[in-house]
């Protein structure tokens, strides 16, 4: 029965019918390059609202473990500016993973397609939650040491992280502001930095997380959603120098990735959820929305809400 009702939820939730481009799916239909550049150089990242992809590089692989339709450069041209890259360490080098899967891209694909978005548009900024997944093998160095050689010494990747890395400066783990990070992406630090900071701290005191993704059948989705939601209001009425990052994904035995977001069988997604409640909504902020199968509605959706951040147009945009 459990086998069987897998696939019944699989062929309904990969039906057109349940993907709405409104909430899920269809980024190629919209195109916000250079949103930021409105926004003046004394804006805080953390003061944002910020669209951005749960396991970013997972498409093209098995249903369960497929988080998204769009490539990278399709997501970054619709307005997503917070990716979640999951590098596994293997052979001294980085590949992009998915619990076990391998996502058929390698951290060097990664910044290349990210720092060519970052050329072409200079007055926007990306941050990369970079998390150490699936289990090391055959490496000669620790993880730390291996992206140290991607972004200082490897010669196709070093001259990328020379030009677009943001790095703090005096251990400050506050997040910065957009002047100080135009044209570079920031790190988001899963992983053990054996005493170096690539970037902002995943644990540090400036970021408050909800990243609640256990989601055991359909009947979770709206427990899943309430999570959500309330963390979304935390982040409009809390300090603004937080960081805050709501995660709508989720999975489980029984609702995989596209079912939790978009809907399936009778059960609403929390995409839709989403979309209609922060439609309805003024909110200051968002915080980064971190998210599945993303629609052209719901990205832009969280991207209006940047009208009522507290911070002033910029004259030169």
């Amino acid at each position: 029965m459990a086998a069987l009702f897998a696939v019944l939820l699989v062929f309904v939730s990969g039906n057109t019918a349940w993907a709405s481009g409104r909430h899920s799916e269809g980024l190629g239909a919209i195109s916000h390059p250079d949103w930021m550049a409105a926004l003046p150089d004394t804006a805080r990242l953390a003061d944002l609202s910020i669209p951005g992809t749960h396991d970013t590089m997972a498409r093209d692989v098995t249903f369960v473990a497929e988080t998204q339709k769009s490539p990278l450069p399709e997501q970054l041209n619709a307005g997503i500016r917070a990716l979640d890259i999951r590098a596994r360490h293997f052979k001294d080098h980085f590949t992009i993973h998915h619990g076990v899967v391998y996502l058929n891209a390698n951290f060097t694909d990664v910044l290349r397609q990210t720092t060519d978005f970052l050329k072409a548009h200079p007055r926007e900024a990306v941050l990369m939650r970079l998390k150490q997944e699936h289990t090391p093998e055959g490496n000669t160095r620790s993880f730390a040491q291996t992206l140290r050689w991607y972004l200082e010494q490897n010669p196709e990747t070093a001259p990328l992280a020379r030009d677009h890395l943001w790095r703090p400066t005096d251990g400050n783990q506050q997040a910065p502001t957009l002047g100080e990070v135009r044209g570079k992406f920031v790190i988001l630090q899963e992983f053990d930095g054996e005493g170096t900071d690539f970037g902002l701290s995943y644990y540090s005191p400036a970021l408050n997380i909800q990243d609640a993704y256990d989601v055991p059948t359909m009947f979770h989705i709206k427990g899943k959603w309430d999570k959500a939601r309330g963390h979304l209001e935390e982040a409009a009425g809390s300090n603004p120098q937080t960081l805050y990052v709501t995660f709508l994904s989720g999975v489980g035995p029984g609702a995989y990735p596209h079912a939790v977001a978009a809907g399936a069988l009778w059960f609403t997604g929390v995409n839709h959820y989403a979309l209609h409640w922060l439609e309805s909504r003024d909110m200051r902020r968002t915080g980064v929305v971190m998210m599945d199968y993303p629609g052209p509605d719901l990205v832009t959706t969280v991207l209006r809400h940047n009208e009522h951040a507290d911070v002033a147009q910029d004259t030169h945009a």
